[in-house]
C-alpha cells in the first residue's frame, strides 16, 4: 500500500499533516491501547510510511529545516513497548532513611527450560506402566478399555518433568538492582525504567515499586518528622544536662534544660527523615518519659533522705503543691464553722 493511502493524505501532503495523520492513527494503533492481535505489525508499518514520507520531504526541499510552531508542538507516539509491572518494596526505617543499592527479586511464571514447557520427559529405557500392569487395559464404564496412563501400549517412554512436575511452568527470580534515594516515605513510587518483565518484539516497561514501611520499635514518621518516645530519670530532668538520643545514623546528644520532672518535648528542625525532591528535611521529636528510681539500696535511700530534708526546709520554692497542702490541712487548730 502506498504510504499516502497508508496514513490516510493526499499527495503532495506537507509535513505538518504527515505528522498529524501519523499521531492520530498511531494512537488508534499502538499495541498499547489497541488489543488487536495485528495492531503492532500496522503500527511499524505506519511508522515506516511515516518516516519515508518525512525523508522524502527533507530530500526535496529545505523548508521543512525550521518547522512552525504546530510542528513543534506535535509530539510523536513513543516506541511501543511491554507493560509496566507494579510491585511493593517494603523497607525498615533505618533502609528508606540512608538509601542506596538494593536487589528486588521479581517472581514471574515462566516456560519450565528442563522440558521446554512440555511437562514431561524422555526415559531412557522403557517401563512397565504401573497403572495397567502392563497389559495396556484398565476397567472401564463398559468393561475392559485402552489404559489411558500409557495409551493402550502397556509401557511408558515419558514421565513427567521432575523440575516442573509435569505443568510444563516453573517459577523465577530475576534479581534487579534498584538505587534508591534517601528519604522515601511509606506510600511513595520508585520507577526503574526498562526493568519490568521481558516482552517479546517490544521493549520491556517500567518496574514501579510501591514504597511500604515496616513498623518499627522505636521509631515512627508523621510526615517526615522522625518521631520517638525516650524514658528518662526524673532527676535528670530536674538538674539538666546532656541527654543521648539514638538516630538512624547514630548517636546524637541534646542539650536538656533544668526544669520540672514532668514529661516534656525535644524538637530539633532539620534533624529528622531526609529531604528529597526539593522538600526539605523533617524535625527530630523526641516525647520524654519521667522514670522515678526504683528498689534504692541504703547508698541511695541516703542520698534521697538528705534531697527530701533539703527541699522540706523550703517547701514554697521547692514543693509548692505539698506546701500548700499542708498549710491546709496540719494545722495545729482546726477551723471554727
Amino acid at each position: 500500500m502506498d504510504a499516502h493511502e497508508l496514513l490516510g493524505l493526499a499527495p503532495g501532503a506537507n509535513a505538518h499533516d504527515i505528522k498529524r495523520s501519523f499521531r492520530r492513527l498511531a494512537m488508534l494503533w499502538h499495541p498499547d491501547r489497541n488489543p488487536d492481535p495485528h495492531a503492532l505489525e500496522h503500527f511499524k508499518a505506519l511508522r515506516a510510511a511515516y518516516e519515508s514520507l518525512l525523508d522524502g520531504l527533507a530530500s526535496a526541499s529545505t523548508d521543512d529545516a525550521a518547522p512552525d510552531a504546530d510542528d513543534e508542538r506535535d509530539e510523536e507516539p513513543a516506541a511501543p513497548r511491554g507493560a509496566d509491572r507494579r510491585q511493593d518494596l517494603t523497607l525498615t526505617v533505618e533502609a528508606a532513611f540512608f538509601g542506596g543499592e538494593r536487589t528486588v527479586e521479581l517472581e514471574s511464571d515462566g516456560e519450565c527450560r528442563a522440558c521446554a514447557g512440555s511437562g514431561e520427559e524422555a526415559l531412557r529405557h522403557t517401563r512397565l506402566c504401573a497403572s495397567c500392569h502392563g497389559t495396556g487395559r484398565a476397567p472401564g464404564r463398559h468393561g475392559l478399555a485402552p489404559c489411558r496412563h500409557c495409551a493402550g501400549r502397556g509401557y511408558l517412554t515419558k514421565q513427567a518433568c521432575p523440575s516442573c512436575h509435569g505443568s510444563g511452568r516453573r517459577r523465577t527470580l530475576r534479581p534487579v538492582i534498584v538505587r534508591l534515594p534517601a528519604g522515601m516515605l511509606d506510600g511513595e513510587e520508585l520507577r526503574v525504567a526498562g526493568a519490568a518483565d521481558p516482552a517479546p518484539e517490544l521493549a520491556p516497561g517500567d518496574l514501579v515499586l510501591r514504597i511500604r514501611l515496616a513498623p518499627h520499635e522505636l521509631y515512627r514518621l508523621d510526615g517526615r518528622n522522625l518521631v520517638l518516645e525516650r524514658p528518662v530519670s526524673a532527676l535528670r530532668l530536674l538538674t539538666g544536662g546532656e541527654l543521648a538520643i539514638p538516630l538512624p545514623d547514630g548517636v546524637r546528644a541534646l542539650r536538656l534544660e533544668p526544669g520540672t520532672a514532668t514529661a516534656r518535648t525535644l524538637r530539633v528542625a532539620g534533624a529528622g527523615f531526609p529531604g528529597r525532591d526539593g522538600q526539605a528535611a523533617g524535625d527530630l521529636i523526641v516525647h520524654l518519659e519521667p522514670r522515678l528510681p526504683e528498689a534504692p539500696d541504703e547508698a541511695m535511700r541516703s542520698l534521697l533522705e538528705e534531697l527530701d530534708a533539703l527541699a522540706a526546709a523550703n517547701h514554697s520554692r521547692h514543693l509548692p503543691d505539698v506546701a500548700l497542702w499542708e498549710a491546709r490541712w496540719l494545722r495545729e487548730e482546726p477551723e471554727e464553722p
